[in-house]
């Protein structure tokens, strides 16, 4: 029975339950989770997991829709969106700072989880000059509690649903609340960031301090903080008045003077690359790492990325010999595993070493243009689909020019 996908699933629960008339009727439907489950067997918590607007089920997205939990084990099923779009380019001048030299628990430019990104911002005090005032970490981890808000007229009631903060920090005129991400993410639910706002909002420091909100990305070693805001209504992230930091710090790459392969370090059993976006693979290594044999649904959940990709994404780090995928678990390999642990630096240069071994990779980078014959004879793959594969490895080398000196 949980052989059924989540898409599947969904769209038997829709069409089991008529769910599309009764919120044409009602303008919204609610959903327990023992109607999600007693279908297709599927739990709750899994299938109403939704950060992104990518991770939508198709019959939602298709038909403008977005679930939220109003009470445990309850959701709300309307034509609302509850994603705010983030602007992938920071819209400030990076403030550089020098790296901590008495600190040696955490490696300031070896980070690797969102709790000891903001634990490094918080000791360096990144966070101290984001927010402008000398602060305390007061509130990190869950809790339940009761909000209400409207979206487009539709009212959410939330009773005792499970909020999270990852950092609060009291200064002398506001708390702080940051939601933290691993690398760039092009929107978010605004779950994460508008439950805990609301929640503090109704405690008695709302009448003593402001609650602010900011969503935190580390985003390629660069400590990024937008602050959001919720007004009458509307929410937004306000990059107007976003901060970044970084620390001081010298990538040594130069990726023109690679030299032909002798050697390649690739898994040629596995497909060819097609997934543009280099940086969430570098994310998606960490977040492995992070998780410890995760299967495909929780890493991949975590992401932007619309499902029928997942594989695509995935299958680069296969292709790199990083991980295995057996059962729908990955698995890191020992050089996945080293990789994910190295410096900053030092996992951009292995990221570079490991795919310009691959010949057809390095005639890319040269501008050899008989790497499109070669993919043709090696996989057997049509025009179309060549031209994908190798926008994958132009887009690859465009991120990396960033990280090279010449």
């Amino acid at each position: 029975m949980n052989k059924v996908s989540n898409q599947d699933a969904w769209e038997n629960i829709f069409n089991d339950l008529k769910i599309l008339d009764k919120i044409q009727n009602n303008g919204y439907y609610d959903i327990s989770a023992d109607e999600i489950k007693k279908r297709d067997g599927k739990e709750s918590r899994l299938m109403t997991k939704i950060d992104h607007r990518e991770n939508l089920p198709k019959i939602m997205a298709d038909n403008q829709l977005s679930i939220l939990a109003i009470k445990n084990g309850l959701y709300r099923i309307a034509k609302t969106d509850p994603f705010i779009d983030i602007e992938k380019e920071i819209q400030c001048q990076i403030q550089v700072i020098e790296k901590p030299n008495n600190i040696y628990s955490i490696n300031p430019i070896n980070i690797r989880s969102e709790s000891e990104a903001l634990d490094i911002a918080y000791i360096t005090k990144i966070l101290s000059k984001n927010f402008e005032e000398e602060i305390n970490l007061t509130v990190r981890g869950r809790l339940r509690g009761d909000l209400n808000f409207q979206i487009k007229n539709i009212p959410y009631d939330i009773q005792g649903v499970q909020i999270e903060v990852d950092g609060g920090y009291e200064g002398l005129s506001s708390l702080h609340l940051i939601e933290a991400k691993m690398g760039y993410r092009s929107n978010i639910n605004i779950r994460q960031l508008l439950y805990p706002e609301l929640f503090w909002k109704n405690q008695t420091i709302a009448s003593k301090k402001q609650i602010r909100s900011y969503l935190f990305l580390y985003q390629e070693n660069i400590f990024r903080f937008i602050p959001f805001s919720y007004k009458n209504g509307l929410f937004s992230l306000q990059h107007n008045k976003e901060k970044a930091f970084q620390f001081k710090e010298d990538i040594f790459l130069n990726l023109f003077s690679i030299t032909k392969p002798t050697r390649d370090f690739t898994n040629n059993k596995a497909p060819f690359p097609q997934a543009d976006d280099f940086e969430k693979i570098h994310n998606i290594l960490l977040k492995i790492n992070q998780f410890g044999n995760p299967s495909k649904w929780e890493i991949m959940q975590d992401f932007d990325i619309k499902e029928r990709q997942h594989d695509y994404y995935l299958n680069v780090l296969v292709w790199m010999n990083l991980c295995s995928i057996k059962n729908q678990i990955i698995i890191l390999s020992k050089e996945g595993l080293q990789l994910a642990q190295a410096p900053f630096n030092q996992r951009i240069q292995e990221f570079v070493r490991i795919i310009f071994s691959n010949s057809i990779c390095f005639k890319e980078l040269k501008g050899d243009q008989t790497s499109f014959n070669d993919l043709k004879q090696r996989y057997g793959y049509q025009e179309i689909t060549i031209k994908r594969r190798l926008q994958t490895i132009r887009a690859w080398i465009k991120y990396f020019k960033n990280f090279s000196t010449s």
